[in-house]
């Protein structure tokens, strides 16, 4: 029993390889087909620069699928009878093209520079097919009929980026805006800009609109900034009266009870009271000021005196 189940799965290893392995085949074959011819530019005169700081004519392959694909092993050529005339090499990681992403070979005839410059170079008097081959040597990927008299600097690139249509005519374009190693598709303008230079030309609009956004910022915050500040005095206030009240009515009663100047004074009235007999009228306590002119309070005679009680103690 444990070697049949030993077997099994022995065979079902073997089967799920042979399946992986099948399955990746054509994955891989399917994914190096998405690659594009997508610019050439013929005569370069103060265009791109290769590492070596020489200008030749150029050609940029681009990645139009989702995965990752790897152009070793692959040819480049420029003659529909010879499809191998330059294979590119293998081994190199800079030949692995990411999604949406390119690379640019230089036509310079001078392959023992590096990967990327081929054996062959485009003149710009003549027109040139280009094409890109499988590594099988014999099926094309993509190919390309480039016309003569491309002016200086120009390429011949596609409008969409990697995008094939049934006519040439409609898929490429000679144009100065070229874009090695990047895409052909650059927006250069905002069309909302443009609609805003067709509505206001002179830019009036622009400027009172920019200046009412200023003083509207300036005036909230002036507001929010007012409305602040009330808020604050009126919670300080409000914390003040709280604190004032009772320190208030201890003060009024320290006034009229804790005063020593007006313990004295009453003190010397009610003495005054009890030596005289009354004053003016029954139940009425009258104090007089003095008349003379000198400080009664220095007087030998208004000295503190022993009330009654006292005397009568000493009697």
């Amino acid at each position: 029993m444990q070697r049949f189940t030993r077997t099994a799965l022995q065979r079902l290893l073997l089967l799920s390889t042979i399946a992986i392995l099948w399955a990746s085949y054509p994955l891989s074959a399917q994914s190096i087909t998405a690659a594009r011819i997508n610019e050439v530019m013929i005569d370069n005169v103060d265009n791109y620069i290769d590492s070596y700081g020489k200008r030749s004519p150029w050609i940029e392959i681009y990645n139009s699928s989702a995965g990752t694909i790897d152009l070793a092993g692959c040819f480049l050529t420029d003659d529909p009878q010879d499809l191998k005339k330059y294979m590119i090499p293998k081994g190199d990681i800079l030949t692995i093209i990411k999604p949406r992403q390119s690379v640019v070979f230089f036509a310079d005839e001078m392959p023992l520079r590096g990967t990327f410059h081929l054996n062959f170079t485009l003149t710009p008097e003549t027109p040139h097919y280009l094409a890109l081959v499988s590594s099988d040597g014999s099926s094309i990927i993509d190919e390309v009929e480039i016309p003569a008299a491309i002016p200086a600097d120009h390429s011949y690139a596609r409008i969409d980026d990697g995008v094939r249509t049934v006519a040439p005519a409609k898929a490429w374009h000679i144009t100065q805006h070229t874009t090695p190693g990047s895409n052909n598709v650059v927006k250069d303008k905002n069309e909302k800009i443009n609609r805003l230079q067709e509505a206001d030309p002179n830019g009036f609009v622009m400027t009172v609109t920019a200046m009412l956004v200023v003083f509207l910022g300036l005036l909230i915050l002036f507001l929010a900034y007012k409305l602040i500040g009330i808020v604050a005095m009126r919670l300080e206030n409000r914390k003040q009266a709280l604190y004032k009240a009772p320190h208030s009515e201890s003060t009024t009663t320290a006034s009229t009870t804790d005063d020593p100047l007006v313990a004295v004074a009453i003190s010397l009235a009610l003495t005054t009271e009890l030596e005289l007999g009354g004053g003016e009228a029954p139940g009425q306590l009258t104090i007089r000021p003095r008349t003379q002119t000198y400080e009664p309070w220095s007087d030998k005679s208004q000295m503190m005196r022993p009330t009654v009680e006292c005397k009568r103690l000493k009697a």
